[in-house]
């Protein structure tokens, strides 16, 4: 077994040529919005442990049947860096990620995909190369990493990476019978539009510069309550009232159902026992710490 440049992804190679990798999801984004250029970014959701998609190719095995979304990116993929030659062997595709919830399902899917084909091919392409065939697709996130970057989702470019304090997310589906597709969701950019985000982008990183917990938490809702008006979910004022009442950040996937809490470590405890007493959902926790804190 081999490590990999991507944080949790795991590859490796056997005699009989099967090579495997798991890349696991983003927990929707802390921000996502438009700039005055009317360039769309977001600020990556923190990563998960719980969910992810596991590709594994056998260079022996019969033609793969994947889904329609992940087929045309490894389509693109071989025409853009292999001729266009056919992918000798088969993929088998596992992804324990509910569909339309915000925590990239599709993503996982196509980049688990990309980046074992790419590592059996040996075509050296970057991380960017792959969030640039995927973007090809539809938006992507930026799941070949743990860092928390400034993401263009429709170029599949890392603008920057960010380092943030110490924080929990507690997170949960907030609709669970409702699925959202990405391609859906309409976002007009608007001249006010770029503004808004422009400042809330620089008060965001200026306030991940500093450590300043309230600054940050404040960022995030911010951007959580701007989508409601294109992605409304059910009890979002009780959610909204809570996080205030907690001095917790709420953040949402921007084109999905979950909903999560963020806070600081040591307050995660007892605000977990009041989500699950007040949702009656599963409380899924994640621990964020950066290596450069």
């Amino acid at each position: 077994m081999e490590d990999t440049d991507y944080g949790k992804s795991v590859m490796f190679a056997v005699a009989n040529m099967l090579y495997s990798v798991k890349i696991y999801s983003r927990i929707g984004e802390l921000m996502q919005g438009f700039l005055p250029d009317a360039s769309g970014f977001l600020v990556s959701g923190l990563p998960s442990r719980l969910f992810f998609s596991e590709a594994l190719l056998d260079t022996d095995g019969e033609a793969s049947v994947l889904p329609p979304k992940t087929q045309k990116a490894l389509d693109l993929f071989l025409r853009t860096w292999f001729g266009g030659a056919a992918l000798k062997g088969s993929i088998r595709l596992h992804s324990n990620t509910p569909p339309g919830k915000g925590l990239s399902s599709s993503s996982t899917d196509i980049l688990s995909v990309l980046f074992v084909v790419n590592d059996y091919l040996r075509t050296g392409c970057t991380s960017e190369d792959l969030y640039r065939i995927a973007a090809a697709i539809e938006p992507t996130d930026p799941c070949l990493t743990d860092d928390i970057v400034v993401f263009r989702q429709h170029a599949g470019i890392v603008d920057r990476c960010i380092t943030l304090p110490p924080m929990t997310v507690l997170y949960f589906d907030a609709e669970p019978g409702r699925q959202i597709e990405t391609l859906d969701v309409q976002r007009p950019w608007t001249v006010g539009t770029g503004k808004f985000y422009d400042w809330l982008l620089r008060r965001f990183l200026r306030a991940a510069k500093e450590g300043d917990y309230d600054a940050l938490f404040e960022s995030i809702t911010y951007s959580a309550e701007y989508n409601q008006t294109m992605v409304p979910l059910a009890r979002w004022d009780e959610y909204l009232e809570l996080a205030r009442t907690t001095q917790a950040g709420l953040m949402v996937a921007h084109s999905g159902t979950i909903v999560g809490f963020l806070t600081r470590p040591q307050q995660a405890g007892e605000l977990q026992t009041r989500l699950a007493t007040a949702t009656g959902q599963p409380i899924y926790s994640e621990q964020y710490i950066s290596s450069s804190f």
